[in-house]
């Protein structure tokens, strides 16, 4: 189907929803921030429920200049990594504070995670995490 002066959202739309398996599909929602349920402190809720509304809102394409694909974000400047020296070790620290001190502490990982888009910086992230812990030298045995 050819959509005149569609934006790429109008026509992922209008794919999904022509498409024949479309009557096959249940539509869901997502009604309820859990994150804003856990017993937190107040301005931990507030700060949690201003995120959400902000990633929202740029899902929604509100937040930004014109999208057709590309479009420019005015990122809040507390969401930003201003060292541009070591950004991933910055981000590292931001995500998983106090990591060594909470090694064994299953929940502290579950509650945390770093998305990248490109599998170079995901290797990387993961390399530099799996430095900062301690490791056991164990001799491999060579195989002749």
């Amino acid at each position: 189907m050819v959509i005149p002066n569609a934006t790429r959202q109008d026509i992922v739309n209008v794919s999904l929803s022509s498409s024949y398996i479309w009557g096959k599909c249940k539509v869901l929602r997502l009604t309820k921030n859990m994150r804003l349920t856990v017993d937190s402190e107040a301005s931990e809720i507030e700060q949690t429920r201003v995120f959400a509304n902000w990633i929202l809102d740029l899902g929604e394409g509100k937040v930004g200049s014109v999208n057709d694909g590309e479009a420019l974000v005015d990122v809040p400047h507390d969401l930003l990594i201003t060292d541009s020296t070591d950004p991933i070790s910055m981000l590292i620290e931001f995500v998983y504070p106090s990591i060594l001190v909470n090694i064994n502490n299953l929940s502290y990982f579950q509650e945390r995670a770093i998305l990248a888009l490109e599998h170079e910086i995901v290797q990387e992230i993961n390399d530099r995490l799996l430095s900062l812990f301690p490791r056991d030298e164990k001799a491999v045995p060579k195989f002749r």
